[in-house]
Parts: structure tokens; sequence; C-alpha cells
């Protein structure tokens, strides 16, 4: 009963939408950006979680009575927890073994390269501007395991002039549409690492754009609104339950359960238009 309990508590928590504010930005409101300290760009390989956190057996303490029940299931959390976060540490190990062959690319990819090559306006260090909006940001990247796309998940706040309070927390995801090429290791080194490095800059510029027109307008769509969308992590299909809020191009722009915002590469049935298809090594799109 109580992990019942505490499984419910969890889905709940999931579930709650992200901050809202009332108010919403003006696309051309005066806005500036700021990133975490550490230089070198967060990159991963992707993980299926869908094989994690799952118990690794039952609960065997001794309980008796009430007391000694409540201690033997908190301890019993307490091992589970850490199992769990191991075998995820383990899981994440693994998966960024994809990365091995751009690893010198990654490692001299600092965040103000990044900011650089997506043409956002970057704070200095501890800056704090007294007018316009402020937009704190926290992009990881990964890298599918086939290696043929990318995705970022930018967690952000939104701050006006200079308080320390923000309006509007969340994060966004973009996904982009795999790159079709014989050689996905060879097609992203290319140039010494420039496709990996523009089309990240691709997705973070993606990412910030939602943020600006999208963050803080009112929630499109009334409840139960929502739909299963089909969507492609690189060459792999993806189900998200989730609100529509627009789609152009073979991209959907929604909003999940979590409250998060995806843009997703749907499923093609039929050729794109001719302006919607993007040139090679720009999969942001």
């Amino acid at each position: 009963m109580a992990r019942q309990i505490l499984i419910a508590l969890a889905a709940l928590l999931a579930c709650m939408p992200a901050t809202q504010a009332s108010e919403s930005v003006e696309p051309d409101a005066a806005w500036s950006l700021s990133l975490p300290a550490r230089e070198k760009v967060d990159f991963r390989g992707q993980v299926n979680f869908d094989k994690a956190g799952q118990e690794p057996g039952t609960m065997l303490y001794p309980a008796p009575g009430l007391l000694g029940f409540i201690v033997a299931l908190v301890t019993h959390a307490a091992v589970v927890n850490g199992q769990r976060k191991e075998q995820l540490s383990e899981m994440q190990t693994d998966a960024d073994r994809i990365l091995v062959p751009f690893r010198k690319t990654l490692d001299s990819f600092n965040y103000g390269e990044l900011a650089e090559r997506a043409g956002v306006p970057l704070l200095a260090p501890n800056a704090r501007p007294q007018s316009g909006w402020r937009i704190s940001s926290t992009p990881v990247f990964y890298m599918t395991q086939d290696q043929t796309a990318l995705i970022i998940d930018n967690t952000v706040s939104v701050f006006q002039g200079g308080s320390e309070q923000p309006v509007y927390s969340n994060t966004v995801r973009v996904v982009s549409r795999a790159v079709e090429v014989e050689n996905e290791a060879v097609f992203w080194q290319k140039d010494g690492g420039l496709r990996l490095r523009e089309a990240s800059a691709a997705l973070f510029r993606a990412s910030v754009e939602i943020v600006r027109k999208h963050a803080l307008a009112p929630a499109a769509g009334a409840a139960g609104a929502q739909r299963t969308f089909h969507y492609l992590e690189g060459q792999t299909d993806a189900l998200e339950r989730a609100e529509p809020i627009s789609e152009h191009c073979g991209r959907a722009l929604i909003r999940n359960l979590r409250g998060w915002l995806m843009s997703v590469p749907l499923q093609r049935t039929r050729p794109a238009a001719a302006e919607c298809e993007a040139p090679a090594g720009s999969p942001a799109r």
C-alpha cells in the first residue's frame, strides 16, 4: 500500500504543468541569454531508459510491528534508489561510447562557441540586465545510438529585468531529423567536426526561439485535446502523448504531459515541399 501511494504521488508530480506566467513576451522585446559557468558543452549518448527503473528484488527485511515495517520500507527504498542510480550511471556510460569518434571535437566545444554559432546574445558571467528578458539556459545534447540525429534538452528559466525570481521555468526538447548519409561518423567529423558543431548550434537556436515565442504564451487547446504523436528519434519510431501547438514542414511543436515543449520530426508519409527541405548538416528543421 505504501509503495502504491508513493507511485501515485510520483505520477501526480510528473504530470504537473511547468511554471506558467500570465504575461507573454513580445517577439521584439529586448532579451539576453546566460549559460552554465562550465566551459565545455554537455554532450551525451542517448539512453534507452525503458530498461531502467525496475526494482532489483523483493523486500526481505524483518518488520516486527508497524514501526518496524516503516523502518524496513524506508531502508528498502534507500537500497533500491541506490541500485537504480548505479544502474542508470552504467547505462549512461555505455551509451556514451558512441561519442568516442567525436571526443576531440566535443572536448574543444564550449558554450561561448555554441552561442556564437547560434547567433544568440550571450551575457557575461553573473550579469543581470535591469530591463528586458533574461533566459537562463542549461542545454544538454544527446546523439542517438544510430548516430543519425541529435537531441537537445534545454532547461530554461525566464527572468524579467533584474529580478531573481523566474516568471517561467520549463524544459524544451528539440529532436533533429536524421541525416541520410553512408557513414555518420565521417559526416559529423568532416572539417574538424564543423557539421556537429553547427547542427548543435541550430538545435540550440531552435530551442531558444521556442522559449521566446511560446513559453509564456497562454496554453493552446482545451483539456482533453492531447493525442499520441508518432515521430522519429534518428531512425527509431517514438511515441509521445501531448497537446498539439503547431505543425509545419513535417515537424510538430507539442506540449507533453509533463508540460515540456517539444519540437519533433513527424514520420513522413509523402515528400516534403521544396521550401521545407533543410540543407545537409542542418537537422534542426
